[in-house]
């Protein structure tokens, strides 16, 4: 049977498709930003807690992950309601295909949100355990994001649909896609250096407000940061290099958009490492961000040139509600500046020095070079 077959028709949509791209492509990218901080956030955490002497910062970082978290689920529901409106007759087929995963993912998220909970209510007394809570945590985080993945390629594979005649209980993974393992990596390895960056972003803030231990954090998190994108620019290149072919040659030269695209965001990632090393840790924060938002609209491109032998969102019927849509998007607005109100109540309460700080002490004995690059960065007098 021809692919086309498996393909349910797709139900109108109250204005132009652009409108709603435009926005998918901005809720998604702070929606992935909140969900690398998060999986990065707790890897990282979760590895520096095997250290026999946790850093002083450990804790009072960890304690910020659930509130990510929670940031990152609820910035997670208007970019798939975007989805759902120009491509639900895809993205609905492949879950259904693997709803046995599908709807796991609401139980692994839930049981992530109460492991980190735990690990910060319950930090003295969990003792030693509070590693192996943070590690479970995290393999519950990777787990929702291979969960992801499978979908994300299912849905741009129908060709693929016909395996659900020989496994029809809602089970079906897309194992056998190539481009599914590095696709998983790549979003692992950019989460873990988001995390890095994170740590080094708070860390700032802290240092800012006369909090020496967080300097230690500073230069942690940077290395994360850089080390952990240069593992992600040879899995970008292992993901690139496992799509097919016809795909693959529009990112090489093949579509000037696509390349153009793909030769910018690869240059910004190159600026955000070079600035990563150099500890400029707010140039890398906006650069960082550029990047994903960038790396979004080539994961757009992708999507198009998968879907373009079946599907085109320029060919949905629209039946014009402007009214409907008009008070969606003021109630996305006021939403959203409700939002960025309380992020920044959060942020300017948690730069606030720490009552329990360590009287300046730092993580390691003396001053590193590191370190010592971190306190010229902001100003900071040197350590005697």
């Amino acid at each position: 049977m021809h692919p086309l077959a498996y393909i349910p028709s797709p139900e109108p949509i109250p204005a132009a498709w652009w409108l709603f791209e435009v926005l998918l492509l901005a809720t998604f990218t702070a929606h992935i930003l909140l969900v690398n901080v998060v999986l990065g956030g707790s890897a990282v955490a979760f590895i520096e807690s095997l250290r026999e002497r946790q850093a002083p910062w450990a804790r009072p970082f960890s304690a910020k992950i659930p509130t990510a978290l929670a940031l990152a689920v609820n910035f997670g529901v208007a970019p798939l309601l975007f989805l759902q409106v120009l491509y639900g007759h895809f993205v609905y087929t492949s879950s259904v295909l693997m709803a046995v995963f599908w709807l796991g993912v609401t139980g692994l998220a839930m049981l992530a949100y109460y492991g980190l909970y735990l690990t910060v209510l319950r930090h003295e007394s969990l003792g030693r355990a509070k590693s192996l809570v943070l590690g479970l945590t995290v393999l519950l985080l990777l787990a929702v994001a291979f969960v992801f993945s499978n979908n994300m390629t299912l849905m741009l594979a129908p060709e693929r649909w016909s395996a659900y005649f020989a496994r029809p209980d809602g089970t079906l993974l897309n194992l056998g896609d190539p481009t599914l393992v590095p696709r998983w990596l790549h979003f692992v390895t950019a989460s873990l250096a988001l995390g890095g960056l994170a740590l080094a972003a708070w860390s700032k803030c802290k240092a800012n407000h006369s909090d020496e231990t967080a300097l230690a954090g500073v230069v942690r998190g940077m290395r994360w940061f850089s080390s952990a994108t240069l593992v992600q620019l040879c899995v970008g290149l292992w993901f690139l290099f496992s799509q097919p072919a016809a795909i693959r040659s529009l990112f090489l030269g093949g579509g000037s958009l696509h390349t153009a695209a793909l030769g910018l965001a690869v240059a910004l990632a190159l600026a955000a490492l070079y600035l990563g090393h150099r500890k400029r840790v707010w140039p890398t924060v906006w650069v960082v961000a550029a990047t994903v938002a960038l790396m979004v609209c080539v994961r757009a491109l992708l999507r198009a040139a998968y879907l373009a032998p079946y599907f085109s969102p320029s060919e949905l019927t629209v039946v014009s509600q402007p009214s409907p849509l008009l008070v969606f998007i003021l109630s996305l607005l006021l939403a959203a500046a409700a939002i960025a109100y309380m992020l920044r109540l959060a942020l300017r309460a948690s730069a606030a020095p720490a009552e329990d700080a360590t009287n300046g002490e730092i993580e390691d004995a003396g001053e590193s070079d590191d370190t010592a690059d971190v306190r010229q960065a902001i100003g900071a007098p040197r350590e005697a």
